[in-house]
């Protein structure tokens, strides 16, 4: 499981050791930046997840750093700290967007429930602004129109899948309802707080598929005016719905091996599998009826 990213942000050598030890006690993937021009040079090139930046560093200080990342990642959320606390700079930091300000010494309680609060917006956000968004609250196995032994076949095995953590191939001519299956198997599992990312591999142009998949940072190519997780991240905790997957490109695919687990490999097309290393791992399967 991929750790939350955290930037760490400020001139003392001291307080950046000190965060660091403390926020990788609890979980945290942590980066250090010794002064603002550092961290704007980390934000243009890493995703983060949440940033903890002081405000009184010579140069280009904590207000300047916040509004960069603001203009890299407008949903990164930034904690500001500062050991002489001033109500202007306050007021003026939570107006620039920072979620919170922190007084040095600081309190490691106060600071790890604050993390928490940070990473759990964080994830929300995520969650709300991805593609399951429109469907998630209605895709259910009571979408499942259909009384027949076929469908209710169908919905005995979507239960059966539901517990197991293994890949799911779902079967099916166009139009009956392949998505409404994965997203009542997402819902049915463990993974059901979670988001459910549904994706349609024949809409991606080809030319930008692998950022849609593995995401970029802002300025990676012309129109990446953001910095974007990727699919991949944005399903992270749930369910990543493949709709089409015999669309991938062969670059991607060619690429798989080092993103799907074996399971998931077989599951691709036989079209699809040329590209990709044998394997002989179960797959649950989901057949359709016309």
């Amino acid at each position: 499981m991929d750790h939350p990213r955290v930037l760490v942000v400020d001139d003392d050598k001291d307080v950046g050791e000190f965060l660091r030890d403390a926020l990788s006690r609890w979980n945290y993937d942590v980066s250090l930046a010794a002064h603002g021009r550092e961290a704007v040079r980390l934000i243009s090139h890493q995703i983060f997840d949440a940033a903890l930046v002081d405000i009184w560093m010579p140069e280009m200080d904590g207000l300047q750093v916040l509004d960069e990342i603001k203009r890299h990642d407008p949903a990164l959320e930034v904690v500001m700290m500062t050991g002489n606390p001033m109500v202007e700079t306050a007021v003026q930091a939570l107006k620039s967007g920072a979620y919170d300000y922190l007084i040095k010494p600081l309190n490691l309680d106060e600071l790890q429930h604050l993390m928490q609060q940070v990473l759990e917006k964080r994830f929300l956000s995520r969650e709300v602004h991805s593609l399951r968004s429109r469907l998630a609250d209605h895709l259910a196995v009571k979408d499942l129109v259909g009384g027949s032994p076929g469908m209710t076949r169908v919905k005995e095995v979507i239960a059966t899948v539901a517990d197991s953590d293994s890949p799911v191939l779902i079967e099916g001519e166009s139009g009956t309802g392949k998505e409404l299956v994965a997203a009542a198997i997402h819902r049915q599992s463990g993974r059901a707080k979670g988001p459910f990312v549904p994706v349609n591999c024949s809409a991606i142009p080809a030319d930008l598929m692998e950022s849609e998949f593995f995401g970029h940072v802002r300025g990676a190519f012309s129109g990446a005016v953001a910095d974007s997780l990727g699919l991949f991240r944005s399903a992270h905790g749930g369910t990543l719905f493949l709709d089409e997957v015999a669309e991938l490109s062969p670059a991607l695919q060619s690429g798989a091996d080092h993103v799907f687990s074996p399971e998931v490999q077989r599951a691709f097309p036989a079209r699809c599998q040329r590209h990709l290393p044998r394997c002989d791992h179960r797959i649950d399967r989901v057949r359709l009826p016309r």
